[in-house]
């Protein structure tokens, strides 16, 4: 089994990593600081698992999709997790501007819609192949002073549902996954509370074990995941009035 794992030097998707390769899986592992990633894959090869670092910046989505095809020509890869994500650039502080939404926008979605999308011509013709994309319980609903991440994994989410459909009965999987808090670098600055706290390593092997099965979602952790759809069901201005309410608190 190979598997491409993308953010993979830090996070969940280091803890991906070491799950998956407890699993006997080969890897691909993809992330932008080349230094880091280089060192995973030298500590995973050396306790026997075959691990390739490829360091790009999955924003750069013309690379991405020549990188990860000119890959699954050399050894077919079958299975993605398009898990690279950013937040807003560290220094800004209006968080509807431009400056603040584009970077997180073109990373979070459009990288991760390049890469699940580069293999999927391969995978049909195969008739095998699963596509994970990690999101968010953000996309369920609206929150302030998150544009910058609610609407890119919203749109994942949306994106993730139309390949399903669009791949039924072809052999190929897809999963989109739904996670609370996990603590992750990209946390680090967060003021908020952060109710079901998971530790990335606790997500990692939550997930490695329900991906196995195929889904075609996964939500953790499931507490927090069913409360947050009841909030989304709620009538707008319900819903707007308890989201402001929140905002206090950040």
């Amino acid at each position: 089994m190979r598997t491409l794992i993308t953010g993979a030097s830090s996070g969940i998707g280091l803890a991906l990593a070491h799950a998956y390769a407890a699993r006997g899986h080969d890897l691909v592992l993809v992330a932008r600081r080349e230094e880091q990633l280089r060192s995973l894959a030298a500590e995973l090869e050396r306790s026997g698992i075959d691990a390739k670092a490829v360091p790009l910046d999955v924003g750069d989505t013309d690379a991405v999709v020549s990188t990860l095809r000119a890959l699954d020509r050399e050894a077919p890869i079958d299975l993605v997790i398009a898990n690279a994500g950013v937040g807003v650039p560290e220094g800004v502080t209006d968080l509807t501007s431009w400056e603040a939404i584009g970077p997180a926008f073109h990373t979070n979605f459009c990288g991760a819609a390049a890469t699940l999308t580069a293999l999927v011509g391969a995978m049909v013709a195969r008739g095998s192949g699963h596509l994970v994309g990690i999101g968010s319980l953000s996309s369920f609903g609206a929150l302030p002073l998150s544009a910058a991440y609610c609407s890119p994994k919203a749109g994942l989410g949306m994106l993730l549902e139309c390949l399903e459909l669009d791949l039924l009965d072809t052999g190929v999987a897809v999963t989109r996954v739904n996670l609370g808090f996990v603590r992750t670098p990209m946390l680090a600055r967060s003021t908020h509370p952060m109710p079901q706290l998971l530790e990335p390593e606790d997500a990692a092997e939550r997930l490695a074990v329900r991906l196995a099965t195929r889904p075609a979602e996964i939500t953790l952790p499931e507490p927090l995941g069913t409360a947050t759809r009841m909030a989304a069901s709620l009538p707008r201005p319900l819903r707007h009035l308890l989201a402001r309410a929140g905002r206090k608190f950040r």
